[in-house]
């Protein structure tokens, strides 16, 4: 796991040459089921976000399978094909004489830890959980827009959010109808926490007793910060409810290690449901197997004892959204989004059972992806109709330990 975490932007940048290259062999070599692999080949995609992809969910599946891969990677019909992989599996540099003659390849030695529970769960590789509260839970509703249609439905997944992050101990504040100049203020404001009136000044609201009331007294941050924005959206981010976007850069950068230092080493998630664009994701058929195959789910890092180090700014960040990019996402007006009551029954379910944030995650893309439903279109002619479309939720991480959200085991009111 290590040689692929280390060399992940070199490797990215080989083979995303040819992605499906790649992405065959994996699954040939039942690196990845033929659910990943379907998950993974996703039409239009960039070579570079399949790949990306792909590095994750097998960094995702455990040490095991990420021997397994580098091993592949070691194949002499693997290098033909990409032959920069030398570079990350041969020591040695060429110097300015060109008569050298490179010494031949040595694979990298990769052997299973036989006692990966033990790895997982010492104290430096879990994100530590026991603040009280666990963290703030930020949720950013726009439900009512000055001209884009409004979000009916959006104030059920908020609801369910705040139910679900309060029983996982955070303390949950919303802020309502925002538009794109007052987003990145809110966020500002609640990435420093200076002053109560600021976020009161926000129109903050607190999640007491089953219903928002007015905010009190200031939050501080704990041991975790989650952020979910629910609102229309666009490729480049999500919009205002005046219809101008807010890039997703900007909904990040209040809370990296440079503006946000409490934070540091602390997990932050970020929960979009937002369209991504205008296209209507369709479905292709899959033919049923008669036995579901089965994922790794242990995860493996080194235990290292390093005593000065830096992290990259971006540390420690998950943000998952929706849909896949150019996509829309589906609302009901009555039940809410696929998407968040998805994640909320997946939270319910895993956290109280100590599953870890990929365990939720994979199984709220299962969900979602089963779904189906009709959205209303009109065609060239100016008639009505339905047509089907389905949703893929898009998930990327910085993540650096495993995490996993204590939760109690009832409902509290």
């Amino acid at each position: 796991m290590q040689t692929l975490r280390e060399k992940k932007t070199l490797l990215t940048e080989i083979l995303s040459a040819d992605s499906g290259y790649i992405l065959q062999h994996v699954q040939q070599e039942e690196i990845v089921t033929m659910r990943d692999y379907n998950n993974l080949n996703i039409p239009n995609q960039s070579h570079e976000k399949t790949v990306i992809s792909l590095l994750d969910k097998v960094m995702n599946k455990g040490d095991t399978k990420c021997c397994k891969l580098v091993n592949l990677l070691q194949k002499p019909h693997i290098i033909d094909n990409y032959p920069r992989l030398e570079e990350i599996f041969n020591s040695h540099t060429e110097p300015s004489d060109h008569t050298f003659i490179p010494a031949p390849t040595v694979p990298i030695p990769c052997t299973d830890n036989s006692d990966l529970e033990k790895v997982v769960t010492s104290g430096n590789e879990v994100y530590e959980m026991t603040s009280v509260p666990r963290g703030l839970c930020l949720i950013i509703n726009n439900e009512i827009f000055d001209k884009l249609r409004e979000r009916t439905g959006s104030n059920k997944d908020a609801v369910d959010l705040a139910n679900i992050f309060s029983r996982m101990k955070f303390r949950v504040v919303m802020c309502k109808d925002k538009t794109a100049v007052e987003i990145p203020i809110v966020l500002k404001v609640f990435s420093e926490l200076k002053k109560l009136s600021d976020l009161q000044q926000c129109g903050a609201k607190e999640w007491v007793g089953g219903q928002f009331t007015e905010l009190k007294d200031l939050p501080k941050h704990g041991d975790a910060f989650v952020c979910c924005i629910l609102s229309h959206g666009k490729k480049e981010g999500v919009c205002g409810t005046d219809g101008t976007v807010v890039p997703t850069i900007d909904i990040l950068s209040p809370f990296n290690g440079t503006n946000c230092s409490i934070l540091v080493e602390k997990p932050k998630l970020f929960f979009i449901q937002a369209c991504r664009g205008i296209d209507m994701q369709g479905g292709v058929p899959v033919k049923k197997k008669p036995k579901v195959e089965g994922t790794d789910g242990e995860l493996d890092t080194d235990n290292g004892q390093v005593q000065d180090y830096t992290l990259p700014i971006y540390s420690d960040y998950l943000v998952f959204m929706a849909n896949v990019e150019q996509y829309v996402s589906v609302r009901s007006p009555t039940s809410g989004s696929w998407f968040i009551q998805s994640l909320c029954g997946q939270l319910e379910k895993s956290c109280t059972r100590g599953k870890d944030i990929y365990e939720i995650l994979t199984g709220v893309k299962a969900v979602v992806s089963k779904k189906k439903g009709g959205l209303r279109v009109k065609d060239a002619n100016g008639r009505y109709g339905y047509e089907v479309v389905k949703q893929s939720p898009d998930s990327r991480d910085t993540l650096t330990k495993t995490l996993i959200f204590p939760a109690e085991t009832t409902p509290t009111s």
